[in-house]
This record gives C-alpha cells, sequence and structure tokens, in this order.
C-alpha cells in the first residue's frame, strides 16, 4: 500500500516537472537567484569597502542611467513580449519577425538619438546630477548593454526560450559578481561602473546566439497561412508599448527617482543607507519576478488562443500561494532589519526605520503581482499603467510634504505610500474585471 502510494506520488511529481510551465518556473527561478543576488552582492561589497558615501556616489549614476533606459525598454520590450508570444500562439510567423524587427530596429535608433542628446548637454547632466565627467563614456555604454540586456531578456521569453535565457543570465551574473570582488579587493574605484557593462555585454553575445540558434525552429514551427497586415501591428504594438511604458516608466521610474531626489536633497552618504535598504527589499522580489516573467507571456499566448479559462484557472491557483509567500517573507524581515543591515556596516543600521517603512509596499506589489500579469497580458494594459501614474503623482506629492521635516524617511514614506495607493487600485481593477473577462468575445 505504502510503496504504491509512494509510486503514485512520484509519477505525479515526475509529470509535473515535464510540463512547460513548471520547467519554466524552476528555470526563471533559478535564473531570479542570480538577478537576485547581483543588486545585493554589489550594494553589499561596494557598502563595505568604499562605505556610504561611494555607494551613494556610484548609485546616483546608475539610477541615472536606468531613468533613461526603462523609457526604451519598457516601450519595445513590454509589447515586443507580449506580441512575440502572441503571434507564436498564433502560430504567425510573418508577424513573429515583424515584431522582432520593430523590437531592435526601434530601439537601437532611439538610443543613438539619446546618445546624440547627452553628448551635446553632458556638462548639464553631469553637474545637475552629481556624476563625474569623465564617466560620459561608461554611462553611454550602460544605458546601450542595460537596453539590450532588458529587451533581449524578454524576447527570449516571448520566444519561449527560458532555458536558453537561464544559462546567459547565471553566466553573466557570475562574471559580474566575481568583476565586483576583484574591484572591491583592490580597490579600484573607478571601475565600479564597468563591472556592470561586462557584465551585460557578455549577456547580449550570449543571447544573440541563443536567438540566431533557434531561428530556424520557429520557422518550422509557426506556419499559419493568416497574416495581420505590417501597419495593424505596428499600430497595435504601438499603443500597448504607449500604455506599458507610461505606467510601468511611472512605477518603476518612482524607486529610481527616490534614489536620485535623495542624492539631491539629502547626501550621497544618505544615498548609500538607503540603496542598501532598497537591495535588501529587492531579495524579497524574487518570487513575484518568477511569477511576472513565466506568466505574463503565458497570458498573453493564451489570450490569443481565446483559451480565457486556463487563464482564470492558472490565476486563482497562484494568487494564494503568491500571498502566503509574501506574508512569510515581509513579516519576517520586518523583525530583522537592524540585523540585516548590519552585515553592510554599522553605519547602515540607521536605514531599518527605512526599510520597515518600505516593506508593508513591497508587500502589496508582491501580491499584486498576479493581478498585473493578468490585465498586461489580457486586454487591460489601461488599468496596470494607471496604476503607474498614481504611484508617481502620490509619491512626488508625498515627497514635496515630507522631505522637509522627515528627511531620509519622508523620502522612503512618499515611495513606500505611492506604491500602496497605486498598486491597491491594480488589484481593485483586477477583481473588477474578471466575470466581465470571461464573458466578453
Amino acid at each position: 500500500m505504502l510503496s504504491t502510494l509512494i509510486k503514485e506520488n512520484f509519477n505525479f511529481l515526475q509529470s509535473l516537472l515535464k510540463q512547460r510551465l513548471v520547467k519554466n518556473s524552476l528555470y526563471t527561478g533559478l535564473a531570479l537567484i542570480f538577478i537576485g543576488l547581483i543588486p545585493f552582492t554589489f550594494n553589499f561589497l561596494v557598502g563595505r569597502t568604499f562605505g556610504a558615501k561611494i555607494l551613494g556616489e556610484i548609485n546616483v549614476t546608475l539610477n541615472f542611467c536606468l531613468m533613461i533606459t526603462i523609457f526604451i525598454s519598457n516601450f519595445f520590450g513590454s509589447a515586443g513580449n507580449k506580441f512575440l508570444a502572441e503571434f507564436r500562439g498564433r502560430e504567425n510567423l510573418k508577424n513573429f519577425i515583424f515584431t522582432l524587427k520593430i523590437i531592435f530596429l526601434g530601439s537601437t535608433s532611439t538610443l543613438i538619438i539619446i546618445n546624440i542628446i547627452l553628448l551635446n548637454w553632458w556638462e548639464y547632466f553631469s553637474q545637475n546630477f552629481s556624476m563625474p565627467k569623465e564617466s560620459f563614456t561608461p554611462v553611454i555604454l550602460y544605458i546601450f548593454l542595460r537596453t539590450m540586456y532588458i529587451l533581449l531578456r524578454r524576447t527570449l521569453y516571448g520566444m519561449d526560450l527560458v532555458k536558453n535565457y537561464t544559462f546567459n543570465e547565471i553566466v553573466s551574473a557570475l562574471f559580474m559578481i566575481g568583476s565586483t570582488a576583484y574591484v572591491c579587493f583592490y580597490s579600484k574605484e573607478d571601475l565600479l561602473l564597468k563591472t556592470y557593462i561586462l557584465s551585460y555585454l557578455i549577456f547580449f553575445l550570449l543571447c544573440i546566439y541563443s536567438i540566431l540558434k533557434n531561428s530556424k525552429l520557429f520557422k518550422t514551427k509557426l506556419t499559419a497561412d493568416f497574416d495581420i497586415s505590417k501597419k495593424q501591428v505596428f499600430i497595435n504594438y504601438s499603443k500597448y508599448g504607449i500604455l506599458s511604458m507610461i505606467g510601468t516608466v511611472a512605477s518603476t521610474g518612482t524607486g529610481y527617482i527616490s534614489v536620485i531626489i535623495t542624492g539631491l536633497s539629502l547626501d550621497h552618504t544618505e544615498v548609500g543607507i538607503y540603496t542598501a535598504a532598497l537591495s535588501v527589499v529587492s531579495i524579497l522580489m524574487f518570487f513575484p519576478k518568477l511569477f511576472i516573467q513565466v506568466f505574463l507571456p503565458e497570458f498573453s499566448k493564451l489570450f490569443g488562443a481565446n483559451r480565457k479559462e486556463k487563464i482564470l484557472g492558472i490565476f486563482k491557483k497562484t494568487f494564494f500561494v503568491i500571498f502566503l509567500l509574501s506574508t512569510i517573507l515581509c513579516s519576517g524581515l520586518f523583525f530583522i532589519s537592524e540585523v540585516v543591515l548590519s552585515f553592510f556596516g554599522n553605519v547602515f543600521i540607521e536605514g531599518a526605520t527605512v526599510l520597515k517603512i518600505i516593506i508593508p509596499s513591497v508587500f502589496i506589489r508582491m501580491v499584486s503581482i498576479p493581478c498585473n500579469a493578468f490585465l498586461s497580458g489580457t486586454k487591460y494594459i489601461l488599468y496596470p499603467n494607471i496604476g503607474g501614474v498614481i504611484i508617481l503623482i502620490t509619491s512626488s506629492l508625498c515627497w514635496y510634504f515630507l522631505i522637509p521635516n522627515y528627511n531620509l524617511n519622508g523620502v522612503a514614506a512618499g515611495y513606500s505610500i505611492g506604491i500602496i495607493v497605486g498598486v491597491g487600485y491594480q488589484i481593485i481593477m483586477t477583481f473588477s474585471k474578471m466575470n466581465s473577462f470571461i464573458n466578453s468575445k
């Protein structure tokens, strides 16, 4: 009896592991371990080696670059991820290839324009954002490679090449961790930004190889005769890209802006303390990122195949799991905030209150990930982006009133309040649209 039960459970587990979604989730989980390690390891090693001031200085430069890249990567990457998966679901090769061309030709042209602007206005940007004048070349390289890193990551998910992506991510992450350790060990402060550049360059080359290697496979699999006109694909792509960019830039950009505002309103030492707290929080986002990277393209594919019941089934099964994990992880971190930050150095313990203020916003962001995947992967892309705009507006207003009186805690409170309000709106809209979604044509 016992042996039969064990055998049945083993067979169930074996069949479960063979399912594509489960395998993709496992691959993504492995990749995200390394993604989560990079900002935490970088900030930890730099903070321990060079102190809070240098950590703050490099993060101001990084967040300046990230503010630029999120506009390009979210316009071309989010829409690209969705439509690659959708046309894969429709087995439509011509529109699939046309989407790839939009992603990479469009982003490259935009990057050239941005480089020209930075070249002509670099003195202005470097002075007003407290960046070294000699960092122009590394900044340009970082912006290009970071943008390509996000675009290629989303492209591989849209192409269902998750295993290839995972390998590429791990290899580039190991180079990143190794080069950061080298730079810190030999106290080469001027090479800090270049560790990211090296990592993204390796990822870029590996992903190009992965796409070229698998290109023939898609030509044999995507065989549908029906094509949507290129004009219509471009219009749909642009609409989705603009909406996604506005909301995601407003939402994700709020975190980057909070770092920049800390540097402008306070000083680089406090930026270092603040970014140390944010790097700890980034580890908590492991499970939400796992869900969004795997299930958003899956929702898009199922939506393209008109399998609405399957989408709702996946949503219901995962929402409770995400909620339970979020509760355990966030409450645990809340009580050991001082201990965790003490590993960065004694000065970073001052950020414990900042970390505790941010944790509630991390919890609601984690819980909302299935909602975001549902809205973005189907036809309700407008609502998560309205939520993103709400985050930015709410946070900006809070910063205006709170920073003069509460300094670093005011930055954290403004960031947290904005997310709670904006993401709360996204959750409400998700559940209000469930019934109409299943009944719509």
